[in-house]
C-alpha cells in the first residue's frame, strides 16, 4: 500500500524534474547567447581620402561617413526613428595654410555609385561628387566638384576632376 501512495507523487515530482531542467536548458540557453551585431557592414568607401595631388587649387581631403540604421527605436505612441542608412560626406577646401572645412553633409545616392554632398554658400553652391575606383590593386576617390557661382558674384562656373587616396 505505501508504494501506491507514494506512485503519483513520484510521477510528479518527475514530471516537475523533467520541466524544470528543460526550463534550465532554456535559461542556459539564454545566458549564454551571442551579443548582438550590426546589420550593417562598414563600407570601404568610408575614411579620410587625401588627394593626390599636393599642389591641388581644389579638394585636399574628403572624409567619407556612415550612418548604419539597422535600429529603429518606437516609442509607446509607434512613432519610430532610425532604420535608414546613409552616406556624410566633409570635404576640406585648399586653402593656406590650413585645408578649409567645408563642414559635413548629408550624402545623396546618385545611382551607379555616385555619392554627392551640396554646400550652400552666399557666393556660390559647390556640389561635390565621389566615387571609389580599383586600379592596379588599389583603391581610388574620384572627387568631382561643380562651382556654380551666383550671378552677383559674376564669376564662371567651373568644375574640377582630381583623385585621392587613404
Amino acid at each position: 500500500m505505501p508504494t501506491s501512495v507514494h506512485a503519483p507523487r513520484r510521477a510528479l515530482l518527475a514530471f516537475l524534474a523533467l520541466v524544470l531542467s528543460l526550463f534550465g536548458v532554456a535559461a542556459l540557453s539564454v545566458s549564454t547567447a551571442q551579443p548582438a551585431h550590426a546589420l550593417c557592414a562598414t563600407p570601404p568607401l568610408m575614411g579620410d581620402w587625401h588627394n593626390i595631388d599636393p599642389g591641388t587649387r581644389s579638394v585636399r581631403q574628403v572624409t567619407v561617413g556612415f550612418h548604419c540604421g539597422d535600429q529603429v527605436l518606437c516609442d509607446t505612441d509607434g512613432n519610430c526613428t532610425g532604420g535608414e542608412s546613409y552616406f556624410t560626406l566633409r570635404g576640406y577646401g585648399a586653402c593656406t595654410p590650413t585645408a578649409c572645412d567645408w563642414g559635413s553633409r548629408r550624402a545623396q545616392d546618385m545611382g551607379d555609385g555616385w555619392l554627392r554632398a551640396t554646400y550652400t554658400y552666399s557666393w556660390a553652391t559647390k556640389y561635390l561628387w565621389v566615387k571609389t575606383y580599383g586600379y592596379y590593386g588599389s583603391t581610388y576617390l574620384r572627387i568631382y566638384t561643380w562651382t556654380d557661382f551666383t550671378a552677383a558674384d559674376g564669376r564662371a562656373d567651373y568644375a574640377t576632376d582630381e583623385w585621392a587616396l587613404k
